[in-house]
């Protein structure tokens, strides 16, 4: 049985905190009648119960003023599956308010998830997430007119613009004041399984899946909040709606201002020219569609508004710092446990979190690649990898290994290699590869395919050994042999 605790916080907004308990309720009697009408039992009978706190087991009260009762204190609960954390009432500034009065909440938030609970967080409720510590490093989403003062706030984090919900490693973070539906439901098809995820969707929104809902962006209000940040806000609206031949004259046109003006408002706010501020809107836009679309990257650089698909793959790698189609790789392993990194069947059957540990404590590099994947790119590396080519598991997920050879591309233990993928053979060779610094080493890789119980070809393990000094000495020797037989 799942526990889910809705976060009971003064100033909250209401419609939230109650939706979310409405949603709790309703879904719950929905995924008990399906189970119980099923004779062999269904995905749906994993049971969840829900219950409402607040940091002190008293009532609290919302944006309004309105008093809600709460069932319990945070404190009470040792232990749980799942928190939410509802949106907050906006300030008189359009804002969400300042975290320091919950520093309570924040720290039984990041005690929660050390644990392994699920935290989600509702439009401005993701800014106690950020006073918890958990959006830094991770990706993450808020409303759009909190954008800018979420990353102020909390620079550490991987702010998204116009994501609808992200879920990165146990975090989920929502956009718009509707917000709390996504991640509720979210949360359920997590703990419960996508079976019941359909069904409580059907019971309490009448569809699983509305036409357009990976696509539809946040609700976009039609006046913007009076706060410092809404002329950066508004240029990045019309930026994200723009034609790609769209440029800094046009952006100074729709903001009612001279291009002089434009680009010193600018500079002060962001430190950017107006164009670089327009390639990098694009290119945070292509993000998320990375992130969330199977499509083309030819059809997803237009969607992100750059005129082809070149000057858009420049563009990415300059901000970015790798491929688009690397990015996308890269995203979806980041945005999984460590344990869930790779799977046995890419779908379902995770290698289990001993198996990563035994890995990262290996004295030699290794690595999976996968061959469905575009360039067979690296999906997982392990600890002693990083060490050996000083790369971080950023600048190697994602990338093909012929990165490690550099210009050094003409080895015959590299022919040998590209013969037993082809031939999908086991094979061992001795390369010599470049670390991040430029720095020669010679590595002795073993190569084995691996498939599953149909003989699918799944992966590529990778067991890299560092034979730098092994090969010094031999050479060595060798120069020593030819000098004593050229003195004899």
């Amino acid at each position: 049985m799942f526990k889910i605790v809705i976060a009971g916080l003064d100033g909250c907004l209401g419609s939230a905190f109650l939706g979310l308990c409405d949603l709790m309720s309703l879904s719950q009697r929905a995924i008990s009648a399906a189970s119980s009408a099923s004779a062999e039992g269904s995905p749906a009978s994993a049971g969840f119960h829900t219950l409402t706190a607040s940091a002190t087991g008293q009532a609290i009260r919302d944006g309004a003023g309105v008093t809600f009762e709460v069932e319990t204190s945070f404190e009470e609960i040792s232990a749980c599956d799942a928190i939410i954390v509802p949106s907050f009432a906006p300030g008189p500034d359009g804002k969400a308010p300042d975290m320091a009065p919950f520093g309570a909440a924040a720290a039984w938030l990041r005690r929660h998830h050390s644990r392994g609970a699920l935290i989600g967080g509702c439009g401005s409720g993701v800014f106690l997430l950020g006073e918890a510590g958990l959006l830094e490093g991770r990706r993450c989403t808020t409303s759009w007119w909190h954008h800018e003062d979420l990353k102020r706030r909390y620079p550490r984090a991987d702010t998204a613009w116009g994501a609808r919900l992200i879920d990165d490693r146990r975090v989920i973070t929502a956009a718009g004041p509707l917000s709390w539906i996504d991640v509720g439901l979210h949360v359920l098809k997590t703990l419960c399984g996508p079976e019941a995820g359909r069904l409580a969707a059907d019971f309490t929104l009448g569809e699983a899946s509305p036409k357009g809902a990976q696509s539809a962006a946040a609700y976009l209000p039609n006046v913007m909040s009076g706060s410092a940040d809404a002329f950066l806000a508004e240029a990045e609206r019309v930026v994200r709606q723009a034609a790609p031949d769209f440029n800094a004259q046009d952006l100074a046109r729709a903001l009612s201002t001279s291009e002089r003006t434009l680009h010193r408002k600018l500079k002060q706010a962001c430190g950017e020219s107006p164009k670089t501020f327009i390639d990098r809107i694009r290119v945070e836009t292509a993000r998320t569609l990375l992130e969330t679309s199977a499509k083309p990257v030819k059809e997803l650089a237009a969607s992100a508004g750059f005129i082809d698909e070149a000057s858009f793959r420049r563009a990415f790698r300059r901000y970015a710092g790798m491929a688009p189609s690397a990015y996308r790789v890269w995203a979806r392993a980041k945005s999984q446990d460590k344990a869930q990194m790779f799977s046995l069947r890419k779908e379902s059957e995770f290698i289990p979190e001993i198996l990563t540990t035994i890995l990262d404590t290996c004295v030699n590099g290794v690595t999976l690649t996968d061959p469905d994947l575009e360039d067979a790119p690296i999906v997982y590396a392990n600890k002693r990898f990083n060490e050996i080519t000083g790369y971080d598991p950023k600048e190697i997920i994602g990338r093909n290994c012929r990165f490690l050879q550099r210009e050094d591309r003409d080895q015959e233990g590299l022919r040998r290699l590209r013969e037993a993928i082809v031939n999908r053979q086991p094979v061992e060779v001795t390369l010599r590869n470049y670390r991040r610094d430029g720095q020669l080493f010679h590595n002795k890789l073993n190569i084995t395919p691996l498939f599953d119980a149909h003989g699918n070809l799944i992966y590529f393990l990778g067991v890299q050994y560092d034979v730098t000094d092994q090969v010094r000495a031999e050479t060595e020797i060798g120069d020593l042999r030819a000098k004593l037989q050229s003195i004899a």
